[in-house]
């Protein structure tokens, strides 16, 4: 059977338009290099749901590298933040998503 597709070949349901901001009640903070994937990857997802994040970049700054690895305890970026819960990476971060617990621990409803 033959996938119709959408108005110049966008699949239905889908939209290039961000999602609207939403509001948060738990802060998300991640700490990220520039041009790592992973980062990118995370980032997209955040985007994707229109939720507000602080981004750190430590590209460029060693002292804001060792904070986040005194923090985490890890030396990989992404290393994220919601609220005051350090998740992880990007794997984590995605395995929140796919269990259906990351809206919920953004929202301050996850127990």
């Amino acid at each position: 059977m033959k996938e119709s597709k959408g108005i110049k070949g966008r699949m239905p349901g889908r939209s290039d338009k961000p999602a609207a901001p939403a509001t948060i009640s738990q802060p998300i903070v991640m700490y990220t290099t520039r041009f790592c994937p992973y980062c990118i990857r995370a980032r997209g997802l955040l985007q994707s749901k229109g939720w507000d994040y602080q981004d750190i970049p430590v590209d460029a700054d060693q002292g804001l590298r060792s904070e986040m690895t005194q923090k985490s305890g890890q030396h990989t970026v992404p290393q994220i933040w919601i609220g005051d819960q350090h998740i992880g990476g990007c794997d984590e971060l995605f395995r929140l998503e796919v269990g259906n617990q990351l809206k919920a621990m953004v929202m301050g409803e996850y127990q």
